[in-house]
């Protein structure tokens, strides 16, 4: 009945450990844009002032004058929202390593309207532009990341094996892995919103969901409890 016990209580604590691990692999990073029409006016601005074309710009006065750039923007989805994993960006640091610069198919940005594929476009190209000012930098990043991501798999991987042969210290590779994945995401998520913001909208929102949230408090609970059932587990031997 004891040894019973014990295997049961490494059972949950492994399980804690691969539903931490997966939470903080596969939960999105959400880009929002509460108010399209107030983006699209700003980003068809920016384009505008961005560009040497006097055609341009006497076309959209026109658009602006006529009414039809509000039936445009009309045309908008009422919000905007874009999801992003750091199994996602693993994929993406693939793809830019590939072809040194990113898509709107590798966003997995759509489109129904003209004015929606320049929003898109526009917005790849300024993600692309603060890539390059960076190139450098961004190399190095995206190889810390890219092993980083393994590194990461191992040590919950490390927790799980440490915690079946009952060693209380699995809580130091836990511990490690769920704050280092999670900080991934946050430095991404705080760096790319302070970045579009100033690039594309001042609206743009970019928040990690609740899931990436649950995945850390998670894997912090089940180190902080592990070595008191590790104690508890010698006492009942």
């Amino acid at each position: 009945m004891k040894s019973i016990v014990n295997i049961l209580l490494r059972l949950i604590m492994v399980a804690c450990t691969a539903i931490s691990f997966f939470l903080l692999l596969t939960s999105n990073v959400s880009l929002k844009i509460n108010d399209t029409q107030a983006m699209g006016k700003e980003v068809i601005n920016r384009v505008v002032q961005e560009s040497d074309n006097s055609n341009l710009k006497i076309g959209v006065q026109l658009l602006e004058d006529t009414g039809l750039e509000q039936t445009l923007l009309d045309q908008l989805p009422k919000k905007y929202q874009i999801e992003m994993s750091y199994a996602d960006l693993y994929r993406l640091c693939e793809k830019y390593n590939e072809k040194g610069k990113l898509s709107t198919t590798d966003l997995g940005l759509t489109s129904k309207t003209k004015l929606e594929e320049i929003i898109n476009e526009y917005l790849v190209k300024q993600i692309n532009n603060k890539l390059d000012e960076k190139s450098e930098e961004i190399s190095h990043v995206i190889t810390i990341y890219e092993y980083s991501i393994f590194g990461v798999g191992l040590l919950f991987l490390l927790a799980a094996i440490l915690i079946i042969f009952g060693r209380a210290w699995a809580s130091i590779p836990l511990t490690i892995a769920a704050l280092g994945s999670f900080a991934v995401l946050w430095i991404f998520s705080n760096e790319a919103m302070t970045s579009l913001q100033s690039r594309v909208y001042s609206g743009i929102l970019v928040t990690l969901s609740s899931n990436i949230w649950l995945g850390l408090i998670i894997a912090i609970g089940t180190a902080i409890v592990w070595p008191f059932i590790v104690s508890l587990m010698k006492r009942i031997k």
